[in-house]
């Protein structure tokens, strides 16, 4: 069984795709472990396709398996997805850190990536 601490840092995005018609996306990024309907949020960035949001969330684990990321376009009146992507944890909880890039990809077209997160993960065993 694995538990402990978990540390999400969402460092930065590029190449988020714009999905507004007038103007630019204003991208922000939400995050939940497994199947939790508890969700957390970065703040908006306005106006960009290389967003840098260096926001920090921590979780205590009990053997959580995937951390979901989604990363919308905030809208007057609805948001807009812009992209989903599901990170397996079994390699943070191997190697207690881990520095990558995720890609989004498109739901609506196969094959097809908008935009990149940079996620940091560290964990942090409880025995």
């Amino acid at each position: 069984m694995t538990r402990g601490k978990l540390e999400v840092h969402i460092v930065e995005g590029k190449d988020i795709k714009d999905t507004d018609v007038i103007g630019k996306g204003d991208p922000y990024v939400e995050l939940w472990l497994d199947n939790d309907s508890s969700k957390h949020k970065t703040d908006t960035r306005s106006g960009t396709a290389t967003p840098v949001w260096d926001k920090f969330f921590h979780y205590f684990v009990n053997d959580n398996k995937v951390l979901n990321l989604r990363v919308l376009d905030e809208d007057v009146g609805a948001d807009e997805e812009i992209g989903v992507t599901k990170i397996s944890l079994d390699q943070v909880y191997k190697n207690e850190y881990i520095d990558q890039w995720v890609s989004l990809p498109d739901a609506k077209v196969s094959g097809t990536c908008n935009g990149q997160v940079r996620v940091i993960l560290e964990f942090w065993p409880t025995s």
